[in-house]
């Protein structure tokens, strides 16, 4: 049996060609599920760090009782009412000794002749700066002799607490120890602000507090304003707990009702123990970055 020639001669005709990948739609994916949720997560974790944040200057502000404000009001408005901008305080960090002469300088007088070296004379407000600035460290160097004589004076009258028999009680006891050390510190830090700041009057170092005080970001758990609230913030600690001690003494000895001696278990001993080292350990800590930024100025 023969095929017919044109059945013979007839070839499969091609598969239809393929149309390209890139020329079909994508699948619809539905993404609002996954970015919301994705939103949400990014939204609690940047309330919860700025929360926890917020929440830790606060305590750490309240632990120096807020002091370290009253400092940074205080050198804020020298500076604020000297009206010091950037270019000053870079022109007082760079200025010569004998621009400061009140007698060579002819900014202090009212009517000011044109000389050729008009360019470098200093404004009247850095120079009225000057005296202001002079007058805050001896302000200064005045309060940290006050607290020191405060220091002292605590110190022996805790360590005649610990004299006493009566003064056994843990309580007590532990109260005048703490402020003991708290005293203490106070004490060093004051002698060695009134060793060095009496450098502070140079004009090239109040212009590193005046950058200090202008900038709008600074480290809330060091800088310059809790560097100068040390001593006032250890001997207010002190202070605060011998009133602890005081009253400890009067309502827990000099009745016939009351123990003679209370002896501690070793765990809590152990524990006042670690608490007290703790607390003159922080003392260290804040000597030695008391230090360091004295090296810095």
């Amino acid at each position: 049996m023969k095929l017919e020639p044109s059945l013979a001669s007839a070839k499969p005709s091609p598969p239809p060609s393929i149309l390209p990948a890139a020329t079909l739609p994508l699948p619809a994916v539905s993404t609002t599920t996954k970015s919301g949720f994705r939103d949400i997560v990014e939204d609690v974790l940047f309330t919860s760090s700025a929360l926890v944040d917020t929440v830790s200057r606060q305590i750490y502000l309240h632990f120096l009782l807020r002091i370290p404000s009253l400092y940074f009001t205080r050198v804020t408005r020298i500076f604020e009412d000297a009206q010091l901008s950037l270019p000053d305080i870079k022109k007082m960090a760079r200025a010569r000794a004998e621009q400061w002469n009140p007698a060579e300088n002819p900014a202090w007088t009212t009517t000011f002749i044109q000389q050729p070296n008009l360019k470098e004379r200093l404004p009247r407000s850095l120079l009225i700066f000057r005296s202001n600035w002079e007058n805050f460290i001896d302000d200064l160097m005045s309060e940290w002799q006050t607290l020191n004589i405060v220091s002292v004076l605590l110190m022996s009258a805790i360590l005649t607490m610990l004299q006493i028999d009566a003064a056994s009680h843990p309580i007590t006891r532990t109260s005048a120890l703490f402020s003991l050390i708290c005293a203490l510190m106070s004490l060093l830090y004051g002698c060695i602000y009134i060793i060095r700041f009496g450098t502070m009057r140079k004009m090239h170092k109040a212009s590193s507090f005046a950058d200090e005080a202008q900038k709008s970001t600074t480290s809330i758990w060091w800088n310059v304003w809790v560097l100068l609230a040390m001593p006032a913030v250890w001997l207010a600690w002190a202070i605060g707990v011998f009133f602890v001690c005081i009253m400890s003494f009067v309502w827990l000895s000099g009745s016939s009702n009351d123990p003679s001696t209370i002896a501690l278990s070793p765990r809590a001993a152990l524990g006042i123990r670690i608490a007290l080292t703790l607390v003159f350990s922080v003392g260290l800590i804040y000597l030695m970055l008391i230090v360091r930024t004295f090296h810095r100025y």
